[in-house]
């Protein structure tokens, strides 16, 4: 029985995109990562409470219909003593570069414009902040 994808770092993705979640879901796995996926806040949440806590976030910033948003979800997890000290990407396509900025300035690891989320700067970054 192969067990090595038990000791994998896990990546959990929120993105209400199907089309960019199922193309981010395809680079991480091939660069060796699990993944745990969530289309709105409500939907992470029960996920979160069925898996062992993740090893990074990665969370888009506009959530379609939604009221909230990827930062309203990574202020919700720096309140949980389970997943306050997990790093988190916030990613955005609308975000210019100041509001990047603010998202780093409140903790977030890193921020990112959508523009430039292709598979060598997803898979490069979370490597950089996995280290691995």
């Amino acid at each position: 029985m192969d067990t090595s994808h038990q000791n994998r770092k896990t990546i959990f993705l929120l993105e209400d995109d199907e089309s960019f979640s199922l193309i981010f879901a395809i680079w991480i796995e091939e660069a060796g990562y699990a993944l745990a996926r969530a289309k709105n806040i409500t939907q992470a949440k029960e996920k979160l409470a069925t898996i062992p806590p993740p090893d990074l976030f990665w969370l888009d910033y506009y959530l379609g219909e939604e009221k909230e948003g990827g930062m309203d979800f990574f202020r919700w997890l720096k309140g949980q003593e389970l997943y306050r000290n997990i790093p988190a990407i916030v990613v955005s396509i609308t975000a210019d570069a100041e509001k990047l900025k603010e998202f780093e300035n409140e903790g977030v690891r890193r921020a990112l414009s959508k523009t430039v989320a292709n598979r060598e700067t997803i898979v490069a970054t979370a490597k950089e902040i996995l280290g691995s």
